[in-house]
């Protein structure tokens, strides 16, 4: 009971993208609390704020090295974020998938790690937040992020597909069918909504 109400604060606090971008910082490799200001255009009390909190949740761990106190992700209960959220979503929407497919609400942790390995993950986060720094873009909360990066392997070129089949030795089939469900819960109520007005008067 006590882990779960420990993830729901943790969810809570990773639904606002400012603690997102400085989680994500780490992530990349700033990992004291001026370069996180200076890449992020923040003030450097604002930041060491964040960090804390970040820090009593668990999420980063403090490592000090010279004068700066310097910090390292958490990947285990990052991971374990990242997971919980995917085996909820398809918990949630277990009637649209095929019966073949239940098999996916039943998962493990280790199942699921099979599927979408957490190196794929790392590398993914990484990427992410380089990739948001160098070209702008919308600020997510870290559920979001989730729901987009499935959405983005859904509608990526095949080429680009087949390189990260092979690159991270995917199981290409369970992937494809989880990216393709979590695709759809993002857009799902929208799709109904207009579907509707469509067929409606």
């Amino acid at each position: 009971m006590g882990k779960r109400v420990d993830l729901d604060k943790i969810l809570d606090v990773l639904e606002r993208p400012a603690y997102v971008d400085v989680l994500l910082s780490i992530v990349s490799g700033k990992n004291y609390a001026t370069s996180i200001a200076k890449v992020l255009g923040k003030k450097q009390p604002t930041v060491t704020e964040q960090l804390r909190e970040l820090e009593k949740l668990g999420l980063i761990r403090p490592i000090r090295r010279d004068k700066s106190k310097k910090y390292e992700i958490n990947w285990e209960l990052l991971l374990d974020v990242f997971y919980t959220t995917v085996r909820e979503i398809i918990c949630l929407r277990e009637e649209f998938l095929f019966s073949g497919k239940k098999r996916f609400t039943s998962m493990s942790r280790e199942e699921l790690e099979k599927v979408i390995p957490p190196d794929f993950i790392k590398r993914f986060l990484k990427e992410y937040f380089e990739t948001l720094i160098e070209i702008g873009g919308k600020r997510k909360g870290f559920d979001e992020v989730i729901f987009c990066f499935f959405n983005a392997l859904e509608n990526l070129e095949k080429e680009e597909w087949e390189k990260l089949v092979k690159k991270f030795n995917l199981d290409e089939k369970a992937i494809s069918e989880i990216a393709n469900l979590i695709s759809f819960e993002l857009s799902a109520v929208e799709q109904v909504a207009l579907m509707n007005i469509a067929h409606g008067d």
